[in-house]
């Protein structure tokens, strides 16, 4: 995939935060799975919305059940590291 180089301008602390994590060298690629993660979920957001006007809202309890079966894979995935 082709990289471009930009400029941006982020609040100090984050970058410190994140560059202590990750180092200098990864940095970019923090930033690059976070907007490529931004994306998909406002991705996921307009599919949501667009089967909600075709078949309706989701029902409460469903979503009531998806929260609760990913809280459980986040755990397990916390867990496994």
């Amino acid at each position: 995939m082709a990289m471009k180089k930009v400029s941006v301008t982020l609040d100090a602390d984050l970058v410190a935060e994140i560059k202590t994590e990750v180092g200098e060298r990864g940095f970019s690629a923090y930033l690059n799975e976070s907007i490529r993660r931004r994306r998909q979920h406002e991705r996921l957001r307009q599919l949501e919305r667009e089967l909600g006007e075709e078949f309706g809202p989701i029902p409460d309890d469903v979503r009531l059940q998806v929260r609760n079966e990913w809280d459980k894979f986040e755990r397990q995935v916390a867990e496994a590291d």
